[in-house]
Parts: C-alpha cells; structure tokens; sequence
C-alpha cells in the first residue's frame, strides 16, 4: 500500500508552502478534505466547499502534492486535488440523476475540471476524464451502459470498482459494495477481496499512525503543546475520519479516544497530568517491544507533575507554616495522583515500560525536599554551654553544629529564624567573652543578622539578655 502510495504520488507535481503561507494552506486543505468525504453522499457541500478553494487567488498552488512547512520542518505531503475531487462529486450526481439534461450538465462540467486536472500533470484524472467523456458519447446516442454478462465479468468489474475506493482510502465503501454487488461471486472470491479490502485499510492505518507518531513525539512539553495555535493543533492530530474506516486497529482507535483529553490540555481546560489517563489507556495498546503511546504521553503527564510538585517545593522554602501545610497537602494530592496511574499497571507493563518506575523513584525523592522543622532548635536555650568548662569552647562547637545544618539546607522558615537566632546568639556571646564592644560584635555577626533580617528578625529577641537583644536591635 505504501508503494502504491509513493507511486501515485510520483505522477503528478510536487509543491512546497513555507511557514508565511502555511495558516491559508492549512485551512485550505482541511476545507479539501472535508469535502474530499462527501465527494459522493453530500456532493453539493464538497463543490461548493471545492469552488471556493479553486476560485481564492491566494491560492496559487492546486492539483499538486503539497507539502506545508509547520515549524522548520514539512509535513508529509497531501494530494491536494480541488479540480479532480469537483469533478467527482459531479460525476457522483451524473450518475444519480435519472434527467438527461442535468446528467449532461454534471457531466459536461466534470469533463472540464479533469481537463484542468489532466493539464496541470495529475495522471490519475486521465482515467476520470476518458470515463466521463465515454458517458456523454453514450449519453449522445441515446445508449444505456451495459452490465457485466457473467461471473468472470462481474468479478472484473468489482475488482475494478474496489481498487478505485481502496485508492481514495474508502475502506467502507469498498466493504459494502463487496457485501452487496458480491453475492454473485464465490464464497472464496468473495471472502479474498473482503480480506484484500481490510488489509489494505489495515495498511493504511498503520502508516498513517507512523505519521501521527512522529508529530506526536516533537511535543515536547505541555507547555509546547499550549504554545500551538490552533492550525498547528488540528494539523498535528489531523487523524483519518473513522466513517471509512473498516477494521478495528487499536493505536487508531486509542488514537481517537484520546484526541479531546488532548484537546483539552492544549486549551487549558484539564491540567497536564490529565494526560496520564491517556497513558493508562496506552497502556495495553502495543503489547510488544516499546509501547511509544504509553510513552509519549506518560512522558508529558510526569513532567508536568514534576513541575507543579517544583514549583510548590521551592515555594515552601520561603513559605510560613500556614501555607506550607497546604503545599504540603498539594503535593501529597500530586503523588497520590501518580501512584493512582502507576498501581494499576500491573507487573508486566512496568516491566516493558521500565522508565515508569525510575519516574515514581523521581517524584518520591522530590517530594523528600520538602523544607524540614527542626523541633530541637526549640529546646535549645544555650544554657548547656554554659555548664562545661571552657564556655567559649562550647559556644563554639554549638556554632559548628549550627553551621553544619544551615549547610545542609531545606531547613523551615521558622527552623531556620530560630538557628539564626542561636547562631547570633552564641556567637555574639563568644565574642563578649574575649572582651570585645558592643560595636565590634555587631559588626562581626553582620552577615548573619542579615540573614535574620530577611526571615523577620529574632522570634524572641529577649530570650538571651539585654546585651543580646541590643545585638539584634542594631540591624535596625
């Protein structure tokens, strides 16, 4: 199938739109495929849709394969036929009309647009057009189009008629003209071309989803997929209509499911993590070798947890008690939301998906950082320096230990005014003791006061004398 593909694009012209026109391209081919749908159930939307892409002036480029450049990459090209595609609608309603004259209409205008087709380089019009100009002949002698005299005919005609709707990607279509205009053939010729049918549909899914894959796997983060305008969005989840699909084919069908939860990311309507039940829905998806649905999107659910869990860890560095609580809470509600995807998993798609665990390994020890309360800092009054001999020597230890946890970080706001406050304290004392002035111990334990400072000055600024307290009054 991909080599019929690659082959029919090959006889007609190849164009390319860049980046400053991609917005009136991209409308006009969703415009083109919408109609290309209708081309034989709704046939007046898909002409009128049709006429208005032939006749914008601003659109120079028809009847090519046209590939669009997105970002700074093309996407893969599109058989962009508004004149063909017009001209089988009305061929369509040629042949449903039972009047001559609007037959003759439908036809005489077709006959026109494949000529336009044929003349721009699309090889595959010629077949149209020689048909629809063999009908008006018909139409002319007043001669009724015969029907297949046997079974090897009626066969040949079928084969004909489906090759034609596997190629315009009509599985459907080509199902139920088995089921209906087949009742003629043989069990077995029958049973060959229902199969030829859905392996051809089958095929086609499969390379469109290597496709849909691909533009999938360049959205790197949420907020990539926010930044997409809306052209950009529809382009890269611009998946096959199921109205002719004939096959069950679970990437397709997971596919579809998915697109409004991704929708809805990208319009902010659900969170990022929301995407995780897309993963879990993945996640039996591909049962061999990497599952890259389960993948793509447990990849931008995790990161999009690790962020907000981020973002509340360093907000609790500077938070008062009060907040810190609810952060906390919220980044307990965080990790409850991932072990609800991950539990569920089961042993054997963890063990394919071996990343998973290394994540809930990622956000466990993230949510460890949050900022710790030191309650011994409460008990700590310096009274037990003063009971050994020399006091210096203990006031100086005191200040090592201090030093060593504000060293250590991820200290409570609370935690961290009380060491300060010891820190000043202790050291502020020690340097009393050796017979230095007022002035000169406030000058020394500087840098720490400031650190204070910052964190509200000391929660008990009379807790260590007098001389102390003047110490923290000289930051003022």
């Amino acid at each position: 199938m991909a080599l019929a593909i690659l082959l029919l694009l090959s006889l007609q012209d190849n164009e390319y739109v860049q980046k400053l026109d991609k917005l009136k391209y991209n409308l006009a081919t969703r415009n083109c495929k919408e109609a290309e749908k209708k081309l034989d159930s709704d046939e007046g939307a898909a002409i009128d849709r049709l006429t208005r892409i032939i006749d914008d002036p601003e659109l120079p480029k028809k009847e090519c394969n046209l590939y669009i450049q997105q970002t700074d990459q093309y996407d893969p090209p599109y058989a962009f036929l508004p004149y063909q595609y017009r001209a089988r609608a009305r061929l369509s309603l040629a042949g449903k009309t039972k009047s001559t004259e609007e037959k003759r209409g439908y036809l005489e205008e077709a006959v026109r647009d494949l000529q336009e087709s044929v003349k721009r380089n699309v090889k595959s019009s010629t077949a149209y057009l020689e048909a629809a100009q063999a009908e008006l002949k018909r139409l002319a002698a007043g001669e009724v189009p015969a029907k297949p005299a046997n079974a090897s005919a009626s066969i040949a005609f079928l084969r004909a008629r489906q090759s034609q709707l596997l190629a315009e990607n009509r599985f459907k279509s080509a199902r139920t003209l088995l089921e209906q205009d087949g009742k003629g053939l043989s069990a077995q010729d029958r049973a060959d071309l229902l199969a030829q049918t859905d392996r051809a549909c089958r095929n086609y899914l499969t390379e469109e989803l290597r496709l849909f894959r691909g533009r999938l796997q360049r959205i790197a983060s949420v907020a990539e997929l926010r930044a997409m305008t809306k052209d950009e969005f529809e382009v890269t989840f611009d998946l096959p209509s199921p109205a002719e699909i004939a096959v069950a084919h679970p990437a397709y069908d997971w596919a579809r499911r998915q697109m409004e939860l991704y929708r809805d990311v990208w319009s902010g309507r659900k969170p990022g993590f929301a995407l995780l039940a897309a993963a879990e829905d993945a996640a039996h998806v591909e049962e061999d070798g990497e599952n890259p649905w389960l993948k793509i999107s447990e990849g931008l659910g995790y990161q999009d947890l690790h962020g907000e869990i981020e973002r509340r860890i360093a907000e609790c560095a500077e938070a008062p008690k009060a907040r810190r609580d609810a952060l906390a809470a919220e980044i307990k509600g965080r990790i409850a939301t991932w072990n609800a995807f991950v539990d569920p998993l089961g042993p054997d798609v963890r063990k394919r998906a071996a990343w998973i665990d290394e994540h809930s390994k990622s956000l466990r020890t993230l949510a460890e950082r949050q900022p710790r309360e030191l309650v011994e800092l409460d008990r700590e009054d310096l009274r037990g320096c003063f009971e050994k001999f020399p006091v210096d020597a203990e006031l100086l230890k005191l200040e090592g230990r201090l030093r060593k946890i504000d060293t250590e970080g991820g200290v409570a706001r609370e935690s961290r005014q009380k060491l300060y406050s010891l820190l000043v304290a202790a050291r502020s004392l020690r340097l009393f003791l050796e017979g230095k002035s007022d002035g000169d111990v406030s000058r020394t334990v500087q840098d720490d006061l400031e650190r204070l400072g910052r964190l509200g000055g000391a929660s008990d600024p009379d807790c260590f004398g007098p001389r102390i307290r003047k110490v923290y009054d000289s930051l003022r």
